[in-house]
């Protein structure tokens, strides 16, 4: 997985949704400073977030591990 890809892509979904950090946070259940960290490529979500975050953003569990 490469974070940065990950997160550019999640930032991407996410604004496409009209989503804020703080409104996918809350769906992921952490905060939205993890969201920060995994847009800006300082982090990674969790293996077990997957799913979740797949459903929350519209996009496919494979291209999240794409990238």
């Amino acid at each position: 997985m490469d974070r940065t890809k990950t997160g550019a892509l999640i930032a991407a979904a996410r604004k496409e949704q009209n989503m804020t950090q703080k409104e996918l946070a809350a769906a992921l259940h952490v905060s939205d400073r993890a969201v920060s960290k995994w847009e800006r490529g300082r982090g990674a979500p969790d293996i077990s977030l997957l799913p979740a975050l797949s459903e929350a953003l519209g996009v496919d569990t494979k291209a999240l591990l794409r990238g």
